[in-house]
């Protein structure tokens, strides 16, 4: 049986508007609205993928924003993994394959696409300026397009991406804790405290059609999202 899959561009709207920019001042951009209650981070890639067909070039041969952080979030680690051999460890593989996880004087952790000596995305293919991974691409490459977006459209993708690498920092540790290897930069928990990396809403989720909006976002953003 075929699975019958509801993700929609309608359950999530993708719409041009002007708005004000502190740089450019009134500008054309892009706004999202969640339409639907159930709406998922899959309905908004694929609102997004919809959208950008319309209105924006194809992005092949420009790599503008793959000179860019690109941060992992957990959602991000089963496409990754697929890439790779088995391994009862995902979380590690991915990140000793694909990342550089850091963590700073104040004990956060950062998880990130790797950077080769140019200070682009090691995924880039430097000759023809496109994703090697592109099919598995993150959810901060999936979600990014490089028209201006308003600032609701922003504050979806940060708090979503905050959540997942924390999300990503508290799988790490549990997979330490299970007997993984450590990465190069050495025992996680030793280098943060673990109780500031509890279970997230994410946690348990594998795909983005499982991630349902309104359970990752603050209140605020939810009101703002439905407006």
């Amino acid at each position: 049986m075929t699975e019958k899959r509801n993700d929609s561009p309608d359950k999530v709207r993708i719409s041009t508007c002007t708005f004000a920019d502190a740089l450019l001042g009134e500008t054309y951009g892009y706004d999202v609205q969640v339409l639907d209650e159930q709406a998922t981070l899959q309905d908004f890639l694929c609102a997004l993928s919809a959208y950008a067909q319309k209105k924006f070039a194809d992005c092949k041969g420009c790599d503008g924003c793959c000179h860019e952080r690109a941060p992992l979030i957990s959602l991000d680690i089963p496409a990754l993994a697929s890439l790779l051999p088995p391994d009862p460890f995902p979380a590690h593989q991915v990140c000793r394959a694909f990342a550089k996880v850091s963590v700073d004087a104040d004990g956060v952790s950062d998880i990130v696409l790797r950077r080769d000596e140019q200070s682009c995305c090691g995924c880039l293919h430097l000759p023809g300026k496109f994703c090697t991974i592109h099919p598995q691409r993150p959810f901060v490459c999936r979600s990014h397009f490089c028209p201006p977006k308003t600032q609701r459209v922003d504050w979806l993708r940060q708090e979503i991406v905050n959540m997942g690498e924390n999300q990503l920092t508290h799988m790490l540790l549990a997979e330490e804790a299970a007997g993984a290897p450590p990465l190069d930069i050495g025992l996680l928990n030793r280098l943060l405290d673990t109780a500031d990396y509890p279970p997230t809403p994410l946690q348990g989720l594998e795909q983005y059609r499982q991630a349902r909006i309104r359970a990752l976002v603050s209140p605020e953003l939810w009101a703002t999202l439905r407006q």
